[in-house]
């Protein structure tokens, strides 16, 4: 196989995430970390003349667990999840681009749910206030390629 020369990094990667009016916001300026963890649910089985188990296939899953900083103004990562929080619960919508929001860029859609989310402050760390946050699909979460 030949050598490749496509590799891209995540330098421009696009995060967008409902408010609590249902207007999609561009979090990416506030956000340095997306872990996106796709599951497919297998089941396995094995008879009484095998040595190795087969599988079936089942559901799918996927989890995002998106890091933030820490800010104060309104509309980033921190304000939408404390707004969700102790607001109104109940789905948005997240979508993410990569490498960027441009042509031929994969673009994953889906609603989701929030899991969690914690702040570690820390007297030892003199960056910014580190913000975790796990979001859950409610649904399908769909894959295209942007300008397709």
């Amino acid at each position: 196989m030949a050598q490749s020369t496509t590799a891209i990094n995540a330098c421009d990667a696009s995060l967008w995430l409902d408010d609590d009016d249902g207007t999609l916001q561009d979090i990416s300026g506030s956000t340095s970390i997306l872990d996106a963890n796709f599951d497919n649910e297998l089941g396995a089985y094995v008879t009484f003349q095998e040595k190795w188990p087969r599988r079936l296939e089942c559901g799918q899953d996927a989890t995002f667990t998106v890091t933030a900083v820490y800010t104060t103004t309104a509309d980033e990562m921190k304000d939408l999840i404390l707004t969700w929080y102790f607001g109104t619960r109940g789905d948005r919508s997240f979508t993410f681009y990569l490498p960027d929001k441009d042509f031929g860029s994969d673009y994953f859609k889906c609603e989701v749910k929030l899991e969690n989310w914690r702040i570690t402050p820390s007297r030892a760390e003199p960056g910014a206030i580190a913000l975790t946050v796990v979001l859950r699909p409610s649904g399908a979460v769909t894959h295209s390629v942007t300008g397709t």
